[in-house]
């Protein structure tokens, strides 16, 4: 009876909320912009979650352990496939730089996607970290998935910064459709785990198109009266991103990437299968909500930034605190319900992947908060801090591996300490982003100073 009083007292809170709070809710472009990511990308993935019941009765833990390292060696060199420089896009200081650095972007793509390419066959060739389980004609795949995805960022971020959210929107949707139609329809052909990466690498070249007619009248202008003298100039205007955004955002997805071939050398691939269900899963929310909302975040710091920069905390502490409420849900579910949750929607067979999940659900919520607002480090030029804190976390990964295997651990002891060591570590990041927002407060304020004196 209680918690039915207390619901009506929410219900009857919420009616008297004024109307003009939906109103000014509703008129935002910030919530506007997150709605147009975010309801594209859901729509995308309603194939995920459609195909992912079906998937899991196709393939069995193997084949997802294969697919795990295929993604996790594309989340560790993506970041590298233009050196970082796609990410400077939206914050370019005018239309020509933004141009330029599209273009460097393209153009780097390709050469860096061979490159990885090439590091994925030594890895395959000599069985390092796991990564021998890989068919011979993975790194021909990683090449094609690899210059795909460093196209579509370059022009995403194009997009973001033209404000022309939809296309970005309808992009997203396409690709994840195609993934989950090619990973399905090679399920059924009995491709085994070269289904999974030929529908991975496949999905991944797609849903560019509208972005390109997009861009194009953008980029046709500076296309026509390229110079190089310009490219060199504004590349080494923007130098800190391949100097420090690079290493630190390598490193970052090095902590990410290595989790799963660290797991697999430690207890078999099949954990590995195990382990990369879990957050192909939980993640959805995240891809729906997340990505929109750092997408849109960075797009409006930017233009705080540069019209009016009072109001930098203001919005980074507004959109934390909708990040925990949102992200505050599905972590309660998955504390409570992972298990049974995993059992029924997965197959019996996947049961070990739910218990993961309630363990894991405290970590995703931290990374649920925090990676949107990180985009401060990008627009307000903290990356130093935040190298400091990537090899900070290598060091703390590293070191949770050595210790389970010295001592014998179980797997869901080391996935423990796993989520412990990176809420911790989450935790210290997010003071780092206050930290970076006050020194650039900070800095204003002495020039404004200077200036009047």
């Amino acid at each position: 009876m209680s918690a039915f009083v207390t619901l009506r007292q929410w219900g009857g809170a919420l009616i008297n909320i004024p109307s003009s709070r939906f109103a000014r809710l509703r008129s935002s472009a910030f919530v506007r912009n997150v709605g147009i990511l975010s309801s594209g990308t859901a729509v995308g993935h309603i194939f995920t979650l459609a195909a992912a019941p079906v998937l899991t009765r196709i393939y069995g833990p193997d084949n997802f352990g294969a697919l795990a390292l295929f993604t996790s060696f594309i989340s560790v060199v993506g970041v590298a496939v233009a050196l970082q420089y796609e990410t400077s896009i939206v914050s370019g200081k005018d239309e020509s730089e933004a141009a330029y650095l599209t273009f460097a972007s393209l153009i780097l793509a390709l050469p860096m996607s061979v490159l990885a390419g090439s590091i994925l066959w030594v890895l395959i060739h000599f069985s390092v970290l796991g990564y021998g389980v890989l068919p011979w004609f993975t790194p021909l795949l990683m090449v094609l998935t690899l210059a795909s995805f460093g196209v579509f960022s370059a022009l995403r971020y194009l997009c973001l910064r033209e404000e022309r959210f939809s296309q970005v929107s309808q992009g997203v949707v396409v690709q994840s459709a195609g993934r989950a139609i090619f990973q399905t329809a090679c399920g059924f052909a009995s491709f085994h785990s070269a289904g999974l990466l030929l529908g991975e690498a496949l999905g991944r070249c797609m849903g560019m198109s509208r972005m390109v007619r997009s861009a194009w009248p953008v980029l046709r202008s500076y296309a026509t009266s390229f110079r190089r003298k310009e490219l060199m100039q504004v590349l080494w205007q923007n130098r800190k991103f391949p100097l420090y955004s690079l290493p630190s955002s390598f490193l970052d997805a090095l902590c990410l990437g290595l989790t799963v071939p660290l797991l697999i050398r430690l207890y078999g691939i099949s954990v590995g299968g195990y382990y990369s269900l879990v957050w192909r899963a939980i993640t959805v929310p995240s891809v729906l909500i997340t990505a929109a909302v750092a997408d849109t975040f960075h797009t409006h710091l930017a233009t705080c930034v540069r019209e009016t920069p009072d109001r930098i905390m203001r919005l980074f502490s507004r959109t934390s605190l909708s990040l925990l409420l949102l992200g505050g849900i599905p972590t309660m579910v998955l504390w409570f319900w992972g298990a049974p949750l995993f059992r029924s929607v997965f197959g019996a067979e996947w049961a070990l992947s739910g218990t993961m999940a309630a363990v894991i659900a405290p970590w995703y919520l931290s990374e649920f908060v925090v990676s949107p607002v990180s985009r401060v480090v990008l627009v307000l030029s903290g990356q130093e801090m935040k190298l400091i804190w990537d090899v900070v976390y290598v060091g703390s990964l590293l070191t949770v591996f050595f210790v389970a295997q010295s001592r014998g651990m179980a797997v869901m002891q080391t996935i423990k300490i796993l989520t412990i060591v990176n809420i911790a570590l989450r935790v210290a990041y997010y003071l780092i982003l206050v930290r970076i927002i006050t020194r650039f407060k900070a800095n204003l304020s002495t020039q404004a100073q200077a200036k009047a004196a």
